[in-house]
């Protein structure tokens, strides 16, 4: 079964969407407004405008709320295994170079991410309208193998990755962007630099049903790729 080779890092609109345009989201969004657009209700009321400027803001507006889904998946959720109590074990064990530990979760909790950003609108140095977007993501995975060395996570690699991701303006019943979810079969993910876990008294998460640490002369095992093996 083929590899899928995450970059470090990777944005969400990228990993639901690949290469497509956002551009054509975009006009999706557009699509989803209530039928009076966004400024419509706030700012004409205040300003004499044309239907046709209206318009115009609206897609100002969205484009400036669309770069939420430009954001850096990748690290946070790198960040996120970092706070395993077994990880924080393996980065002190490691810190200062002594060896490598892979660390091997069999069934992580649930990965969510909530954002919310707000959209201003001004005339001069006076606000006059503001516009609130939320971002929800949800990523599931399995087993997942975490290469530790020198107190930092340099590589992961999950037998499946499943996510999915909401896209919402405040007030509005239906959603701006609603991807179809990804399940993604193998995934690598190198993660260059390493991310240094801290090394801070933290809770552990919920517990999950994990593998003691184990030494390991190589990386994790890629699927379909050929184990290291030592003499």
């Amino acid at each position: 079964m083929p590899v899928l080779e995450l970059t470090y890092p990777t944005s969400v609109f990228r990993l639901f969407c690949g290469d497509a345009d956002q551009d054509v989201a975009l006009r999706s969004m557009a699509d989803r407004l209530p039928s009076d657009g966004l400024s419509q209700r706030r700012v004409r009321r205040r300003f004499d405008l044309r239907r046709a400027t209206c318009r115009l803001l609206d897609s100002r507006i969205l484009e400036a709320a669309a770069t939420a889904l430009n954001q850096d998946v990748a690290k946070p959720l790198v960040a996120w295994l970092g706070t395993y109590q077994n990880l924080r074990e393996a980065a002190a064990e490691t810190r200062g170079g002594e060896g490598e530990v892979v660390v091997v979760l069999t069934e992580p909790v649930p990965f969510t991410s909530v954002q919310g950003s707000d959209v201003a609108v001004y005339v001069g140095e006076d606000e006059v309208a503001s516009f609130a977007f939320r971002l929800e993501l949800h990523v599931e995975l399995g087993k997942t193998s975490v290469a530790v060395r020198d107190g930092a996570i340099e590589e992961v690699v999950c037998t499946v990755c499943c996510a999915s991701a909401t896209f919402t303006l405040e007030g509005c019943p239906k959603p701006l962007w609603k991807p179809e979810p990804v399940s993604l079969p193998d995934v690598h993910l190198p993660v260059r630099p390493p991310f240094v876990v801290p090394l801070g008294t933290v809770p552990p998460p919920r517990t999950p049903a994990e593998e003691p640490i184990r030494r390991a002369a190589g990386r994790p095992p890629v699927p379909g790729r050929a184990r290291p093996t030592t003499g």
